[in-house]
């Protein structure tokens, strides 16, 4: 009997729905083999998949350590959503180590934050962590509060209004509005996957700006910064997403340069692809740099 992918009526052939099956269960790299393997995910949305997996089976929570709401001080408590694909998710080579004063926000309670961070998926290590450490150390700020949503292998159209990641982005972001949270950073790490599907750049830059909007409807004024990144297990970096990814930058409207991660070549991804340890610090370097090279709209950095 045929299995079919409901788009088209087109026939799933065994061998693809069996790396579909592995790619849920797998992570991101199993995403990236399914990817180039149907070349735009068009007979099965995988990683819709990998949402079920997620839903049935939550992250144990017994590791983690919950604290009464952090105290928010303006200029000095960095409010990050944190969102994208895999390498704004769980896909670092590396756990990171906890860090005094960083916490992260899950589902109406904080944590004290450890990898692999909520909200995001992958079991490995993230650039957040370090990144918030960083942030701490270097003075700028005495406390970070993370609030992560990122899932690997997400093409642009599944985060603009219509895709089916948009209304989950808008139902955290009023999560955190109920329990105090405004946030002062909106960092974005996105584009590997549409530099695999091929797609166009006037159509990434036209769902990022919509994405950005409606964020703006919702109230939220935060900057955001928008990353360069098209790297993943390719030699040559996808210019025309980069050029998206430029096209849309605009300070009037607080929308940021994020740091160029497509910088980092295969020496610094563990897989082509997903940072190595390496690879995670440069990338919170990366991120910091941007961060403090652009002051925020009160002049706090």
């Amino acid at each position: 009997m045929d299995r079919r992918s409901g788009r088209g009526g087109r026939t799933v052939k065994p061998r693809a729905l069996m790396i579909a099956l592995l790619a849920a269960a797998g992570g991101a790299a199993g995403g990236i083999l399914f990817e180039r393997y149907v070349g735009t995910g068009q007979l099965i949305d995988w990683s819709g998949m990998r949402h079920v997996v997620i839903a049935l089976m939550p992250r144990d929570l017994a590791d983690r350590a919950e604290v009464p709401k952090p105290a928010v001080v303006p200029e000095r408590t960095m409010v990050a959503l944190a969102f994208g694909q895999s390498n704004a998710a769980n896909s670092g080579e590396t756990l990171a180590p906890e860090h005094p004063g960083v916490y992260e926000f899950h589902r109406g309670r904080f944590y004290s934050a450890r990898d692999p961070l909520l909200g995001a998926d992958g079991n490995r290590g993230s650039v957040w962590l370090p990144l918030a450490a960083a942030a701490i150390r270097s003075g700028g700020f005495d406390s970070v509060i993370l609030v992560p949503f990122a899932i690997g292998a997400t093409e642009i159209r599944r985060w603009a209004p219509g895709g089916n990641l948009h209304a989950r982005l808008l139902a955290l972001i009023a999560d955190a509005r109920a329990a105090g949270l405004e946030f002062t950073h909106l960092l974005w790490h996105h584009g590997e996957g549409d530099a695999i599907a091929g797609t166009a750049g006037e159509a990434y830059a036209a769902d990022l700006r919509a994405m950005i909007r409606s964020l703006r409807s919702q109230g939220v004024g935060a900057p955001i910064y928008v990353s360069l990144a098209t790297r993943c297990a390719r030699v040559r970096v996808d210019e025309a997403i980069r050029a998206a990814q430029r096209s849309v930058i605009d300070p009037a409207e607080r929308i940021l340069p994020g740091p160029d991660t497509d910088v980092l070549g295969f020496g610094e991804r563990y897989d082509g692809c997903h940072f190595s340890t390496e690879g995670i610090e440069r990338a919170a370097e990366l991120w910091l740099q941007a961060i403090r090279g652009s002051a925020r709209p009160d002049g706090a950095r």
